[in-house]
């Protein structure tokens, strides 16, 4: 019950689902023959899924819990209300199901194969939804079981708890029966004691954040000695998605608090990921390099044909990223003149200009459909940058930063696309701020999923040629 709302992959929810499709696939050819008199279909010999194709079906069986937890059907520790539960199934069919077909395709397979692969494409959602439900309906019943209830302890000063209360969700009050409010500086270490021996206690909740914690701290220190969970709940004010983990580091344990995405696999694919995209968006665009070095110097034959600044990388340290130059070779020189004469059409510290006189005519067909972004697989390729992320702005525009709080979009590294590319492309209103918006909303949200998301999305606003300027 106590676990966090964003549940964690490995459960046993997961674990369960995973055996169930398993027993299932082992059975669906006794099924496929039982059914076939009723609707029609030739009997054919028993083959397993696994007999038939071990590779194709492992991967299928594999990725029904990583699929389930992508649309959510492990939040809210399985006691999201049956309308939802549904609606997460049917996402999890269109994906589930559209894999398997496409696979299916791949190879000519006899009837019973089809009717067999038919079988468990119906079969699967349909084990996976009496499954919730069997454990749905087990769970609720224990929650009305008052032996079964988490006997809880509640810190801080009175307007924290109470507020802190209210703003649980109720699938974990449910599961609560609280046995005492510890208000700071009125509730004293025995009482607490009294109530952790006479109602066996198992969890305290202290609201109020890290200044909570100093306040509550003898009575955190009275239920650290005896094993009970400790939950410090963070200020509603506080709104970055922020977290704990602990570390051991040679005997030395360390809290470390992070509003990062995790260390784990899906970030070691991501690292390797935009190595071998990079590399493939070099070999592949390379006939495009040459006709923007060729239209770059039959425009301005003076400058370079790459341009190279200064931005902010990872926690702001400065990097030179490449760019092809769609610029006039003074376009530096000039930009305090442009400033004044044409004003800016972005807020914040960011400039932008429609029509900017800097730009030679070849440089806004380079603009347009992204090109002049194009050398940036460079950076991707030594580290300095992703395939997806925040887009690094130049170091002068983070020093001008409004709020120092905007600092947070480079606590990730800066990316070649982003939200705000996809989704605004410069065209939106108060661009500088849904910009900062959309990137701590990725950072916040960070999954390969999302990654490969927009970057697919990416592609057709690059070839249309959508909103760049």
């Amino acid at each position: 019950m106590f676990r966090s709302e964003k549940s964690r992959l490995l459960n046993p929810y997961a674990v369960l689902d995973l055996l169930a499709v398993m027993l299932f696939a082992y059975c669906s050819p006794r099924l496929t023959i039982w059914l076939s008199p009723w609707v029609g279909w030739p009997v054919g010999s028993p083959v397993t899924i696994m007999a038939w194709n071990p590779v194709l079906a492992g991967i299928a069986i594999a990725f029904v819990p990583i699929i389930l937890h992508v649309v959510g059907f492990y939040h809210r520790a399985n006691l999201q209300r049956i309308p939802t539960a549904l609606r997460q199934l049917t996402i999890f069919c269109t994906y589930y199901l559209t894999a398997i077909a496409f696979f299916q395709t791949l190879r000519t397979h006899p009837p019973f194969i089809n009717h067999l692969i038919l079988v468990n494409m119906v079969g699967v959602p349909i084990i996976l939804f009496l499954r919730f439900l069997v454990v749905r309906l087990w769970k609720l019943h224990a929650l009305h079981n008052p032996d079964s209830l988490r006997q809880v302890i509640l810190a801080g000063s009175e307007a924290q708890i109470e507020h802190g209360w209210q703003r649980l969700p109720d699938f974990w009050k449910r599961g609560i029966n609280v046995v005492g409010r510890a208000v700071a500086g009125k509730t004293t270490p025995d009482e607490v004691q009294r109530w952790i021996s006479d109602h066996a206690v198992s969890h305290l909740m202290v609201f109020g954040g890290l200044s909570a914690y100093m306040l509550n701290e003898e009575i955190i220190h009275l239920c650290e000695l005896q094993g009970i969970d400790i939950y410090l709940c963070r200020s509603e004010h506080r709104s970055i998605d922020f977290r704990a983990e602990v570390n051991d580091i040679d005997g030395i344990r360390m809290i470390i608090m992070t509003s990062t995405p995790p260390y784990t696999w899906a970030r070691l694919v991501k690292v390797a990921a935009d190595k071998i995209i990079a590399l493939l968006m070099l070999i592949c665009s390379s006939p495009v390099w040459l006709v923007a070095a060729i239209g770059i110097k039959l425009s301005d034959p003076k400058g370079p044909v790459f341009f190279r600044q200064q931005r902010s990388g990872l926690y702001g340290k400065p990097f030179g990223m490449w760019k092809f130059r769609s610029m006039y070779s003074d376009a530096e020189e000039r930009l305090a003149e442009v400033k004044a004469k044409y004003g800016n059409e972005m807020d914040g510290p960011l400039f932008k200009l429609t029509d900017d006189p800097r730009i030679f005519p070849f440089g806004h067909f380079l603009r347009k459909f992204s090109i002049d972004e194009l050398p940036q697989v460079l950076n991707i390729l030594c580290g300095d940058m992703s395939v997806v992320g925040p887009r690094p702005l130049a170091v002068y525009e983070t020093d001008c930063m409004p709020d120092i709080a905007h600092r947070r979009r480079m606590s990730v590294k800066p990316g070649l696309t982003c939200y705000w590319q996809v989704e605004d492309r410069s065209d939106a209103e108060d661009s500088y701020a849904k910009m900062i918006e959309k990137d701590l909303r990725y950072i916040d949200n960070w999954s390969l999923w999302n990654d490969m998301v927009i970057f697919l999305r990416t592609i057709p606003d690059v070839l249309l040629g959508k909103g760049a300027k």
